[in-house]
């Protein structure tokens, strides 16, 4: 644990001076610096697979103090009456190649009038209720956001590129509207090994009417594919395209399939959110399409309820994902044209091999989830909660594994996370 914050250090005191040499710039300008903290234990009974509430952090074995942990800075630099900078910076248990890769959000906003705004920079992906503040523990009731949900949201955190925001206020609430197009890259960390998607151009549109109790907000994305990096994946794509047609007449058609370049990923969601003071509760659903054969199109969703009792708030959530094709059953090699038989069993693995991947990329999971949270003290919280998950084989898509995990019916899985959120 020591080494993984150690090991990022520098970055972040580097980032703590950027914060102060802005703040210096300007003696008429407000700055304000603030920061959160999460302290997060994750337990789970399950030895082969491995509990993940996003794709972008390393899976995490057994019992562990990684999966839910993330310390966090963000300035807020007001320039002026019509310019602002935010640049928020995290660490968590994530890959870091790049400067950038330590910055969620760092852009310039400029505001026209009183309704009308534009950023430019590293903007947040804002295509969920918790898209402003998905990194903040205490900001939200869960220990753990729901993984149905917000595991597969998490395949892109950012944009970097350009935002308009048109926010105009009402008597029953505010609304608020915003377009975005920019790139992307997603990471997928698996068995220590670091691929990505990436994106040539991503376009983001999102709706959201708010009121002092509740709040809407519906989503349409849509990205477009530029290249992948899945490893052993790219090998075999390779090595179809070297297998004679009369081998396996499919190969070729596989092959073009696996490229990424060129697929659209299309994204739709919609979310409710109630909080009267007693009450609280969170519902949102998704729709996600994707061309790239790897990847079956997905429907999600979680409904979630809480009691605010002084300073408890007990929970419950309930959520499912599912893959909405049926299972692709890819053709065999014609081992009867086979003219080399040294050959045959190399084209076997080849089939399996690849036909369990498309396999076990399937997902079909429910959870229901208890929990608790108690606000302690001001700006601390400690949260608490079980979830009970249920996958039917044969796909375990969101969870990690560095091994090959069978499942040939039904799958129980239970996880407990115990985190320790702070804001300051």
């Amino acid at each position: 644990m020591f080494l993984f914050w150690n090991n990022r250090k520098s970055v972040f005191v580097i980032t703590c001076l950027l914060f102060s040499i802005c703040s210096a710039g300007n003696v008429n300008a407000q700055v304000s610096v603030n920061g959160f903290a999460t302290v997060g234990y994750t337990s789970s009974n399950a030895d082969d697979l491995v509990f993940r509430s996003a794709i972008n952090r390393w899976p995490e074995e057994g019992s562990n103090f990684k999966t839910e942990s993330a310390l966090g800075l963000q300035l807020n630099y007001q320039v002026s009456d019509k310019v602002d900078i935010v640049v928020q910076s995290l660490l968590e248990n994530k890959n870091y190649d790049q400067v950038m890769d330590y910055f969620e959000m760092a852009f310039v906003r400029y505001q026209f009038d009183r309704n009308w705004s534009a950023r430019a920079g590293r903007i947040n992906y804002n295509a969920y209720l918790l898209s402003e503040y998905v990194h903040v523990g205490y900001s939200y009731l869960w220990a753990a956001p729901p993984m149905e949900y917000y595991t597969p949201s998490s395949n892109l955190s950012y944009i970097d590129g350009a935002e308009v925001q048109y926010r105009k206020s009402y008597s029953s609430g505010v609304l608020q509207a915003a377009l975005a197009v920019g790139t992307s890259k997603a990471d997928v960390l698996n068995n220590r090994s670091n691929y990505f998607l990436e994106y040539d151009y991503v376009f983001n549109a999102s709706v959201m009417f708010e009121t002092d109790e509740w709040a809407i907000k519906g989503t349409l994305s849509q990205f477009h594919g530029k290249r992948s990096f899945f490893g052993s994946l790219n090998t075999f794509q390779a090595n179809l395209r070297e297998i004679p047609s009369t081998w396996w007449p499919e190969a070729q058609a596989m092959s073009d399939d696996l490229d990424f370049e060129g697929k659209h990923v299309n994204y739709a969601a919609l979310g409710y959110s109630y909080n009267n003071g007693e009450y609280i509760v969170m519902a949102e659903m998704a729709m996600l399409d994707v061309e790239w054969s790897v990847l079956g199109n997905l429907a999600y969703g979680y409904a979630s309820l809480g009691y605010i009792w002084g300073d408890f708030t007990p929970y419950v959530t309930v959520a499912t994902i599912n893959t909405t094709e049926k299972r692709n059953v890819i053709a065999e090699p014609d081992y009867a044209e086979v003219t080399d038989p040294t050959a045959i069993p190399g084209l076997a693995r080849m089939y399996f091999g690849y036909q369990y991947l498309l396999d076990i990329s399937r997902i079909e999971q429910s959870s229901a989830a208890v929990g608790i949270r108690w606000d302690f003290a001001a700006n601390w919280a400690l949260k608490a909660q079980f979830t009970a998950f249920e996958l039917q084989g044969p796909g375990y898509g969101m969870w990690g594994s560095d091994q090959q995990v069978s499942i040939e019916d039904t799958r129980d899985v239970n996880v407990f996370n115990l985190n320790l959120n702070v804001i300051f």
